[in-house]
């Protein structure tokens, strides 16, 4: 490739950003976000749904996407009344250290097709690690993820302080096995961004 031709392409990649791809770890601390916060894992099962969670990576972000029932099928009262079926899609990005946005986006099919989707509703919500200055486990009867910090998770409503995550599983002794994952995502997490010490 001559220089007259390289000089313009590095230009325009300056100027429109082509990013580069996520690296492994990048993406480890993507994937262990969205475990730990929002229970998605790639092949995953999530609970009442009928297709595993699906991921793909576009860019800089990852998306997670499965479909279940619609538990209001055939209601009168509810808008969406004539689906069957309930996309669920979760992005994750990270605008800056530590820093995470993620989307999550419902899509209701068209009748009863498993294919067809429309009406989308979507919420989206800041994650700062860097806000957090409590990350644990808490253990007992039903088992919670507590994540602690001034205003460390926000969405449209408003800031949140503390969240506490419900860790489930369908037998018992997956449950232990849940735990176990979701301890070493937080280890992980943790090591690539400590937060604000206590």
């Amino acid at each position: 490739m001559k220089i007259q031709t390289i000089l313009p392409l590095a230009l325009a990649s300056l100027v429109f950003g082509c990013e580069a791809p996520l690296s492994s770890d990048e993406a480890g601390l993507l994937d262990a976000v969205a475990f730990v916060t929002g229970g998605q894992q790639e092949g995953a099962m999530p609970q009442g749904f009928e297709t595993r969670w699906r991921r793909t990576v576009h860019g800089r972000e990852i998306e997670y996407q499965s479909v279940g029932s619609h538990a209001n099928f055939g209601q009168a009262n509810d808008p969406h009344r004539d689906s069957r079926y309930v996309r669920i899609g979760v992005t994750i990005t990270s605008p800056s250290k530590c820093v995470f946005k993620t989307v999550v986006t419902t899509e209701y099919s068209k009748g009863a097709s498993r294919e067809s989707f429309g009406d989308v509703t979507s919420e989206a919500a800041t994650l700062d690690f860097n806000k957090v200055r409590r990350f644990d486990i808490e253990d007992g009867d039903s088992p919670n993820v507590v994540i602690e910090g001034t205003g460390w998770m926000c969405k449209q409503s408003g800031c949140q302080d503390m969240v506490k995550i419900a860790i489930s599983a369908p037998r018992q002794e997956a449950l232990t096995r849940t735990i176990e994952s979701k301890q070493r995502a937080i280890d992980f997490i943790k090591k690539a961004c400590p937060g604000t010490p206590r």
